[in-house]
């Protein structure tokens, strides 16, 4: 499968590699609007993709099967509208957009397309996450009733860059990952999201990087997301520190590690940690491999558009919450 890469930031590195490596992959362009983008990685790739400015030019002037999107999330629709009208599947970074209703719009134009249509939920497809859900799906603690993750990071903080200086990022851009996974693992879509927001004095993003948010899910499930974008003292792993509570136990995630524990006063004491599955892939390299299986096969791949809207709705919602103050209807 030929590709196109649209973005030519810090991002593209990993999947310009993860492009290399796979043995069904070619990127055959690559495109940009910054010029000195275009010439480090023609510096760089001597030899290799054409470069080109925009996706348009580059949709004109090379046979593709595909666009792979990595352009900051204001041009996701443009250019995902681009590459449907040219017939071409899209493999694009989250979020998918930055409104439900950008959202909605670009997902009828890739189904009208007939084409393959996913966004790279990268973090769903490491160890951990797939571990949990076959440990709450197996009634490893029963159904779970209460969830807490917290996110400390130092994060995005080069001065001036789109995530710092756009408001919510933090919320949006890591959130959706935390979000997206909350859904993974617990093979549930929440109902509703109450949340609020601020910003620390030593903080140095434009916008509001620490949050609290409580989403309902069905069955009377609870999960809180507690997130630190300025963080300067231990800092969880990307993936956070997890707390997943049923009656018969509890999972833990600490330090990207996974803790099983049933400790209440009338049982014998049983804590343990857990390997992790292995995987034949992970990341970025799975969500490609994912994404060319899909097209191959003609079906919706795992993280579609379609699906990632419940993924979305969370991200806004928690935004529109922490803006007015009120629970937000998650239900797409």
């Amino acid at each position: 499968m030929k590709g196109i890469l649209v973005g030519l930031g810090k991002r593209s590195r990993g999947w310009v590699a993860a492009c290399r490596e796979h043995p069904d992959v070619e990127l055959v362009a690559v495109c940009d609007t910054d010029p000195g983008a275009r010439e480090r990685f023609a510096a760089e790739a001597a030899g290799g993709p054409a470069v080109f400015a925009g996706v348009a030019e580059a949709l004109d002037a090379v046979g593709a099967d595909f666009v792979l999107d990595v352009t900051p999330p204001s041009a996701h629709g443009k250019v995902a509208l681009a590459a449907f009208a040219a017939g071409l599947h899209v493999l694009g970074e989250k979020p998918m957009c930055e409104t439900m209703a950008e959202a909605r719009e670009v997902v009828a134009a890739g189904e009208s397309a007939g084409v393959v249509h996913m966004i790279a939920q990268n973090y769903r497809f490491g160890p951990l996450p797939r571990t949990t859900r076959r440990l709450i799906a197996g009634g490893a603690i029963g159904r779970p009733g209460q969830v807490h993750v917290a996110l400390y990071v130092s994060w995005a903080d080069r001065p001036g860059s789109y995530y710092v200086t756009a408001p919510y990022m933090f919320l949006t851009d890591m959130g959706v990952h935390h979000f997206d996974l909350m859904r993974y693992v617990l093979a549930a879509d929440p109902l509703s999201v109450r949340a609020t927001s601020w910003n620390q004095p030593w903080g140095w993003h434009a916008g509001d990087a620490c949050h609290a948010a409580v989403f309902d899910f069905p069955d009377s499930l609870k999960a809180v997301h507690v997130g630190m974008g300025c963080c300067m003292g231990r800092q969880t792993t990307a993936n956070g520190d997890w707390r997943i509570e049923g009656p018969e136990g509890g999972i833990l995630w600490a330090d990207d590690r996974i803790v099983l524990a049933r400790e209440h006063r009338t049982d014998r004491r049983r804590r343990e940690e857990v390997a992790p599955d292995a995987l034949p892939a992970t990341g970025t390299a799975a969500i490609l491999s994912e994404f060319v299986a899909a097209v191959r096969e003609r079906r919706e791949p795992e993280c579609s558009a379609r699906d990632n809207l419940k993924s979305l709705a969370m991200a806004l919602g928690a935004v529109e919450s922490a803006r007015t103050g009120g629970a937000v209807d998650l239900r797409v």
